[in-house]
């Protein structure tokens, strides 16, 4: 949200103009400006006693395709939006994450975006690394921030927490973790989503590059079906640098190209 934007009583953007002056004098870093937005969306649920509905990314068909006029064959008709708490009605509240993050925990749903999801798998190897993305979880008053690596720094994306919903299957539309209660994965998905403009751009990537994005890292790929690969494949030497990568800390994924 630009420094001179705040949350009106309706839950809108406002637009406010500063001088040079007066701008330069409150010239905050993104991280300022982020808990600021945080503050005023509290306070405005607070206020009104409705969780926060995202004005930048509705709850509607543009969140989804690229041209909403005009959705890709693969489209699902009727998708309704739902949060986590109409999604999860078993024992307990839904939460960001419960037991901790586990490789286990991703499952793709109608969207091609397994190279996004085989990103996920490979992170919540190093938990720690994981929870990084996360910046606030506001779940409790209809929104949740993350942070991607993207054009070379670290940016902030704030979402609600509808998510889209298969009333067919009576799940999230998209991905989703495998225990119900949990909505860390369909939330960093949304968000990711809304950092490139709509779901349907994810229909399709590389995983190296979500991997840089997630991550904050370098990504290196090693073709497995290359004449220098199979050599040392067969004499051993890539599974004994694979295995020094993994005792190094370095995150390995495997994917199909």
């Amino acid at each position: 949200m630009p420094d001179d934007q705040q949350i009106g009583d309706d839950g809108e953007y406002q637009q406010h103009e500063y001088g040079d002056e007066q701008q330069e004098m409150h010239e905050e870093s993104p991280e300022d400006k982020m808990r600021q937005m945080m503050h005023q969306i509290e306070e405005f649920v607070q206020d009104s006693q409705q969780p926060w509905s995202d004005p930048d990314f509705p709850a509607d068909d543009s969140s989804l395709y690229i041209n909403p006029v005009q959705p890709p064959e693969w489209a699902s008709p009727n998708v309704e939006w739902k949060r986590p708490h109409e999604i999860y009605t078993g024992e307990g509240q839904p939460m960001m994450m419960k037991d901790g993050f586990s490789p286990g925990d991703v499952k793709q749903g109608e969207l091609g975006d397994c190279w996004l999801l085989g990103a996920f798998l490979t992170l919540a190897t190093n938990p720690e690394l994981l929870q990084n993305l996360i910046y606030h979880d506001g779940m409790e008053f209809g929104y949740s921030v993350f942070r991607f690596f993207k054009n070379g720094r670290w940016q902030f994306v704030v979402i609600d927490t509808k998510i889209p919903y298969s009333a067919a299957s009576k799940e999230p539309l998209y991905a989703r973790c495998v225990d119900p209660q949990e909505f860390w994965v369909p939330l960093i998905e949304k968000a990711y989503a809304k950092l490139h403009g709509c779901f349907e751009v994810l229909n399709g990537g590389k995983m190296g590059e979500g991997m840089v994005d997630i991550s904050g890292g370098v990504s290196e790929k090693f073709n497995l079906t290359a004449p220098e690969t199979k050599e040392t494949l067969e004499n051993g030497v890539f599974w004994k640098e694979m295995k020094k990568n993994l005792k190094a800390g370095y995150l390995v994924g495997c994917a199909k190209s």
